[in-house]
Protein backbone atom coordinates (compact mmCIF):
# COMPACT_ATOMS: atom_id res chain seq x y z
CA UNK A 1 0.00 0.00 0.00
CA UNK A 2 1.77 2.67 -1.30
CA UNK A 3 0.97 6.68 -0.74
CA UNK A 4 3.45 8.11 -2.65
CA UNK A 5 2.75 11.57 -4.73
CA UNK A 6 3.59 11.84 -7.80
CA UNK A 7 4.82 15.44 -9.04
CA UNK A 8 4.66 16.52 -13.06
CA UNK A 9 6.64 19.01 -14.41
CA UNK A 10 5.03 22.15 -13.67
CA UNK A 11 4.78 20.81 -10.01
CA UNK A 12 8.60 20.95 -10.01
CA UNK A 13 8.96 24.19 -11.78
CA UNK A 14 6.60 25.62 -9.53
CA UNK A 15 8.75 24.27 -6.49
CA UNK A 16 11.83 25.22 -8.45
CA UNK A 17 10.52 28.79 -8.11
CA UNK A 18 9.01 28.84 -4.63
CA UNK A 19 12.47 27.75 -3.40
CA UNK A 20 14.76 30.47 -5.67
CA UNK A 21 12.19 33.45 -5.18
CA UNK A 22 12.33 32.84 -1.11
CA UNK A 23 15.73 33.57 -0.34
CA UNK A 24 16.45 31.51 3.00
CA UNK A 25 15.82 27.61 3.11
CA UNK A 26 12.33 26.08 3.38
CA UNK A 27 11.22 23.15 5.40
CA UNK A 28 9.70 20.25 2.96
CA UNK A 29 6.33 20.84 5.11
CA UNK A 30 6.66 24.68 3.44
CA UNK A 31 7.24 22.81 0.05
CA UNK A 32 4.27 20.70 0.78
CA UNK A 33 1.92 23.70 1.76
CA UNK A 34 2.73 25.54 -1.35
CA UNK A 35 1.81 23.02 -3.61
CA UNK A 36 -1.61 22.74 -1.98
CA UNK A 37 -2.38 26.53 -1.76
CA UNK A 38 -1.05 26.13 -5.40
CA UNK A 39 -3.60 23.50 -6.38
CA UNK A 40 -6.50 25.25 -4.34
CA UNK A 41 -5.96 28.91 -6.96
Amino acid sequence: MSNAIQLTDDDIAFLINVLRSAGLPLTTQQLIDALRERSRA
